[in-house]
């Protein structure tokens, strides 16, 4: 009788435990989710007028392209490359700082119109209004970032006529502010990290550094860390937060130099990095994850081979492995193309068509 109930018990504790071992670790646990891995093959097409690109975006029948500020004053920053067939349309950018000319270009914002985008140089703290169609490469309109916002580095309208945004030093993950640089609100407060109590919020906001996106509708702003694996989804019209940590869940080492108002956060050059860049969708979230280091991508080239989709909500959906190396992501979900570039010596875009079963 002993062994008997011996026996159940053991069996019990069994089927529990294989149930349990049966779960996912994690939503990145793709032996285990059921959700599917694409091998992609990408095409890259070269533009001679494109010397130096650093991101890649799209506005309806365009992607947007921006350059460096390191290439030769007399170029511009920002080519507008129309998608079907890929060919270039135009050109935009003077590099200077008189009336319609940009610092550099660093953030673009698709704006409110169909007809204009955005562009945030964050060094002279400037948006500049660009007309897609016309023929000009100055802009049509300017916005100098009030002192209120001077500490606000990554900056887009909302569909209410304020802006919403990251700053260097603030209790919260993203702040609002209207046209006259008044503080709106504060979303998301940070949260200490036990394992390292002596982070302030300029040092937690470093920590968490990375890509801060959204679309046309302005409806989700979303970042993708670069450091840490987190992607954090915000909800503009719930000013809710949705954290997805992964694939890797253990915290970047990091060193703090200096003290006082000087304090800086150091990361190894060996250590790798999350994710590199993100696009958000009409429908999904696509993620580009790098998994290198900085040493790694100076040696061997290879900066992001992997992007991760999930929905709105923050649920996994499947993984993508490109075939080419890429360091920006843009996506059209109605041609069904995922566009990047690419990270060899000639750079251009590459295009990868995103499987039906996702669209």
């Amino acid at each position: 009788m002993k062994r008997s109930r011996t026996f159940l018990l053991l069996t019990l504790i069994l089927s529990i435990w294989g149930c349990t071992n049966n779960k996912p670790y994690t939503n990145f646990d793709f032996e285990r989710n059921g959700k599917p891995i694409f091998q992609l093959k990408g095409e890259k097409v070269f533009f001679p007028e494109i010397l130096n690109p650093r991101k890649i975006d799209q506005k309806g029948e365009f992607l947007i392209i921006q350059e460096s500020y390191r290439i030769s004053s007399d170029k511009p920053l920002i080519h507008i490359i129309r998608k079907n067939p890929l060919s270039l349309y135009s050109s935009k950018g003077i590099i200077g700082e008189g009336p319609g000319q940009i610092s550099d270009s660093d953030i673009f914002d698709p704006g409110l119109s169909d007809s204009t985008f955005w562009i945030n140089a964050v060094m002279s703290k400037k948006m500049s209004q660009f007309n897609l169609f016309d023929t000009s490469r100055l802009s049509i309109r300017e916005f100098r970032q009030p002192e209120n916002m001077i500490l606000a580095y990554t900056v887009y309208l909302t569909n209410n006529g304020t802006f919403i945004g990251l700053m260097a030093d603030s209790p919260n993950k993203l702040t609002e502010f209207d046209f006259d640089g008044n503080r709106i609100g504060g979303y998301g407060e940070w949260k200490q990290i036990p394992e390292r109590p002596e982070m302030d919020n300029f040092l937690l906001s470093t920590y968490n550094k990375g890509k801060l996106k959204s679309n046309s509708a302005k409806k989700v702003f979303v970042k993708a860390s670069l450091y840490r694996d987190r992607i954090e989804i915000f909800n503009y019209e719930t000013k809710s937060f949705i954290n997805i940590d992964g694939p890797r869940l253990e915290l970047p080492p990091a060193t703090i130099s200096g003290s006082g108002s000087n304090t800086t956060l150091v990361i190894p050059m060996d250590q790798k990095y999350g994710y590199k860049d993100i696009a958000v969708g009409e429908n999904l979230i696509y993620a580009l994850y790098s998994g290198q280091s900085q040493k790694e991508i100076q040696l061997t080239g290879k900066d992001s081979e992997t992007v991760y989709v999930l929905t709105h909500e923050g649920e996994m959906v499947a993984k993508m492995e490109l075939d080419q190396s890429i360091r920006g992501i843009a996506v059209d979900e109605s041609l069904g193309k995922i566009y990047g570039l690419t990270t060899d010596e000639d750079p251009g875009i590459a295009v990868f068509k995103i499987p039906a079963v996702l669209l």
